[in-house]
């Protein structure tokens, strides 16, 4: 379900954080470390769109799922993530827009 890090190509990376509303999700999860994929997106966005948005950010390693009972509690992979691409995600954060 979460590749290692190492797998993670520079591509995977960045197509993740290219797109805006991934990059919302991951403002979200810096601000509020664990959220469930309604607080992580907003409540207007459909279930099926967070869902890919997620499984995109899972792909890439910057997100972790854990299933805590009918919730699936997302968390930022920050600190491993930076290992991997270090500064990346904090340069990406600091020029959103």
């Amino acid at each position: 379900m979460h590749p290692d890090l190492k797998d993670v190509s520079l591509a995977a990376a960045l197509h993740a954080l290219a797109d805006p509303v991934r990059l919302e999700i991951i403002a979200r999860l810096v601000e509020c470390p664990c959220l469930n994929a309604s607080a992580a997106c907003g409540q207007s966005t459909p279930k099926s769109t967070i869902s890919n948005h997620l499984n995109v950010l899972r792909a890439a390693g910057l997100v972790e799922t854990k299933v805590e009972g009918r919730e699936r509690i997302n968390r930022l992979r920050c600190m491993d993530f930076d290992a991997r691409f270090p500064g990346l995600l904090a340069a990406v954060l600091a020029n959103k827009g």
